[in-house]
């Protein structure tokens, strides 16, 4: 189970790709350089987080690299003439794009009990405002108390507490304030 935050890594990772496929698309000289700088970081957060997946992104790297040094790889199918150019950025597609649903792959069943949590959240802020455990939008200094006031109140409410132990036994007592303070802020402090 990936804490909010590290999840939040993977998702800057692969909100980047748009940027580096157009570098693709556009033929730039930079688009093979930028793929492997990115492959490089994103083995970096995998080897943070202890994902043995860390591995799979080294030999995509290798298999750019090989490619950068003239190797065509078997199975390339490539018109005209092969230029070792042509050659790297045709791996550079194929090796951002595993690498990619590798990523994407990894986090999956983790967004989905993110999103279950969110959902979760949002009805636990519904219910305290309903129940007046929710007041106007907190100053600035008095922000990070005031949401684990509210959520010890949902904690300790006989109705809601229920909905608490579920909540926290989705995200863990180190993420339940994140995403209570997302739910709150999106819900019920958005107009204030």
């Amino acid at each position: 189970m990936l804490p909010v935050v590290n999840l939040e890594e993977f998702h800057r990772l692969l909100l980047a790709l748009p940027g580096i496929v157009d570098a693709l698309d556009r033929r730039a000289s930079d688009g093979p350089v930028a793929v492997r700088a990115w492959l490089v970081e994103a083995e970096g957060v995998l080897e943070r987080n202890r994902m043995p997946a860390a591995g799979n992104i080294a030999a995509l790297r290798a298999r750019l690299d090989s490619a950068s040094r003239g190797a065509v790889p078997d199975g390339l199918v490539m018109s005209g003439t092969v230029a070792r150019r042509k050659v790297v950025q045709a791996v550079a597609a194929q090796v951002i794009g595993e690498a990619a649903d590798l990523l994407a792959s990894r986090i999956e069943a983790d967004e989905a009990r993110l999103d279950e949590a969110d959902r979760l959240a949002r009805q636990l802020t519904v219910a305290a405002q309903v129940k007046g455990m929710v007041n106007g939008h907190p100053s600035a200094g008095d922000h990070a108390a005031a949401v684990a006031s509210i959520w010890s109140a949902v904690v300790a409410d006989p109705e809601l507490g229920g909905g608490a132990v579920h909540l926290l036994s989705l995200v863990g007592p180190s993420d339940v304030l994140i995403v209570m303070d997302r739910a709150l802020t999106r819900d019920a402090w958005n107009g204030a």
